[in-house]
């Protein structure tokens, strides 16, 4: 049976643009793909897939170069928002331009993507909240292999990375999830390439009956970089996400 506590998000999975927003690019579509192929979160939507673990999962269907879920709202609150990556991006990898900042845009952005997405986590939060007492959430992504080469002079790239919050992810999910890994030989890290765990605002730093973690998944291990095809590590990697899923799932204070 589905645990209806359990949330799984999915932000940054989807290649679809949808064609009448594909003209607010200034780039080609050849190019387009090139950014996304390096920014997608491919395949995180099969790998944190399992209905007998998670009833409730919240994807976002639009590539994250046409709108951003996991960014705030407003731009005064968002880091990433200074290099132009903030819920619409003006800028793909390695600062190129990929299309003019343009308020009604992000207008409608917001109105057709981004305020839809945000309603659908925060209802599915209540939802549980309301019939369970508690909730969480396990946000999945994954990441490249090799990036940023200033950072990957000071670390091994992990396996997985698995990013806390410290209001609403407890120490012992964490730990729980540390040493699952580690007894699969896989080498991981907390909060290190990526921190954080996303919990609706409604609920941010106030419910602390909403637990959140996030799982990074290093593509490396199920996917060809170069083409965006899965590889033979695919099941593996996959099983893998569905134990940790399970932890988060079973998970008591």
């Amino acid at each position: 049976m589905a645990f209806e506590h359990f949330v799984v998000h999915i932000p940054h999975n989807s290649f679809y643009i949808p064609e009448d927003y594909k003209n607010s690019f200034c780039i080609g579509e050849k190019e387009i793909f090139r950014q996304q192929l390096f920014m997608t979160d491919a395949h995180t939507a099969e790998l944190f897939c399992d209905d007998e673990i998670a009833k409730t999962r919240v994807i976002n269907p639009v590539s994250r170069l046409l709108c951003d879920v996991e960014r705030f709202r407003d731009d005064k609150d968002e880091y990433n928002a200074k290099i132009g990556q903030g819920l619409m991006y003006t800028k793909g990898m390695f600062g190129k331009k990929i299309r003019d900042y343009d308020e009604n845009l992000r207008n409608r952005i917001l109105r057709d993507f981004y305020d839809p997405h945000h309603e659908k986590l925060t209802s599915a939060v209540d939802f549980a909240l309301e019939n369970c007492g508690r909730c969480i959430i396990l946000d999945g992504h994954s990441f490249n292999s090799v990036w940023p080469i200033k950072l990957d002079c000071l670390f091994k790239r992990p396996d997985f990375c698995i990013g806390t919050d410290p209001f609403h992810t407890p120490k012992g999910l964490c730990e729980a999830m540390v040493k699952a890994c580690r007894e699969e030989g896989y080498y991981v890290r907390i909060n290190t390439p990526y921190s954080g765990a996303i919990t609706p605002i409604k609920h941010y730093g106030k419910e602390k009956r909403v637990l959140s973690i996030m799982v990074e998944v290093n593509r490396k291990l199920y996917m060809n970089e170069k083409t965006g095809e899965k590889t033979e590590g695919f099941e593996k990697t996959k099983e893998m996400c569905r134990r940790l899923m399970k932890i988060a799932a079973e998970y008591e204070e």
